[in-house]
């Protein structure tokens, strides 16, 4: 369970923003936006009136024990009654019951508003004659909260980070294991050292697979004289970590020694620039420009890194042309790649904590030595 103090301080950011928009009600339906604001994902809405205590409504068998379990705010049972015929059906929504509860508001904030169905019952729920309450997003307001990381989930982040590189170290990797099979080994490592599951599907990536960024892992064997790429992370109490590491299987060769030191040069030269004040873009600039002076800019083809947190892929894109400046205490990752058609592909990618004076890592006690698994 977070500690009720952290979810309390978030609470009354979201209602300061409220009270200075004139805001009578926010509700939040999104998983990870529940998450971070009430402690758990297990039910239907949070609801945060301005006035008046946080609820959560969870449906009666349905999440409503577990939400009670790590949530400090109080939860609000839907429990619907179906009879042995359908006059006797009563499962009132989730709308009805706030209609019911809060009927006389003005404003409310919600995290769905591209929601058109959702947006149209809870209009249709909150009319007073023929005028409807005023709808308007919540999203942008919770990016703004959930950006910057508290003290706590940096905490929590740098034992997610822990957890993923110990259950990669606890690995025998070796010639003749398949993708499939590396790969489920690492999770369930990571799930053993306490991980909630993997931050997503563990990508392991041998031979020509490695030129697929988002490779999806098949019973290929690994082969000696190949490339093995591994992108990997741990999910600990929400939160996620992201880390990519590429090794050589064998004695690497010297077209292979000559990309991977590029990548990791321009992975390095971007750390630097990972700090506050600093535009978003300047980064993965700084990163193409070691990339161009070794003739490899044409082969990375995705952004620098995003951001990262309860959601694996959050709000910042460090990419040439993205606007915005660098705060400290955002995470984002830092993963230059290089992906040749008929060769393969190389990427390092590391966790992030924006500094004062540049990146700080959170996964870096994995090393980055592509003679790594030889040892």
């Amino acid at each position: 369970m977070y500690p009720r103090s952290e979810l309390d301080a978030r609470i009354r950011r979201l209602r300061r923003w409220m009270s200075r928009r004139g805001i009578d009600l926010s509700i939040i339906s999104s998983p990870s936006n529940m998450l971070y604001l009430a402690g758990t994902s297990e039910a239907e809405v949070l609801v945060v009136p301005l006035d008046g205590d946080p609820y959560l409504v969870a449906r009666y068998a349905f999440g409503d024990e577990i939400a009670r379990e790590r949530s400090p705010y109080h939860v609000e049972v839907q429990r619907p009654y179906y009879g042995t015929s359908g006059k006797e059906v009563r499962n009132p929504s989730v709308f009805d019951l706030l209609a019911e509860r809060h009927g006389r508001v003005r404003k409310i904030a919600v995290d769905f508003l591209s929601s058109e169905d959702l947006v149209e019952k809870l209009r249709k729920r909150f009319k007073r004659g023929k005028k409807s309450a005023a709808i308007i997003s919540l999203e942008d307001q919770l990016r703004r909260m959930r950006i910057v990381k508290s003290d706590y989930e940096l905490g929590l982040m740098r034992e997610s980070a822990s957890i993923a590189i110990r259950a990669f170290q606890s690995l025998e990797i070796g010639v003749g294991m398949t993708e499939r099979e590396i790969a489920n080994r690492l999770e369930f490592e990571m799930r053993e050292l306490g991980a909630d599951g993997p931050s997503f599907p563990s990508i392991v990536a041998s031979g020509s697979n490695s030129f697929n960024a988002h490779h999806v892992n098949t019973e290929r064997r690994v082969g000696e004289g190949e490339i093995l790429l591994m992108d990997f992370g741990a999910k600990y109490m929400g939160y996620c970590s992201d880390m990519t590491r590429t090794f050589y299987l064998g004695r690497p060769p010297d077209d292979f020694l000559g990309r991977y030191d590029a990548v990791l040069n321009a992975q390095l030269r971007a750390l630097d620039y990972i700090r506050d004040g600093v535009p978003m873009e300047r980064p993965d600039i700084e990163a193409r420009k070691v990339l161009k002076e070794a003739g490899l800019l044409e082969y990375f083809v995705h952004s620098l890194g995003h951001g990262i947190g309860i959601d694996i892929h959050e709000f910042i894109r460090l990419l040439v042309g993205k606007g915005g400046r660098l705060q400290e205490g955002m995470t984002v990752t830092d993963e230059p790649g290089i992906y040749v058609r008929g060769w393969g592909g190389i990427r390092i990618e590391d966790t992030v904590v924006v500094g004062r004076n540049g990146g700080v890592l959170l996964t870096g006690e994995l090393p980055k030595d592509p003679d790594y698994l030889r040892r």
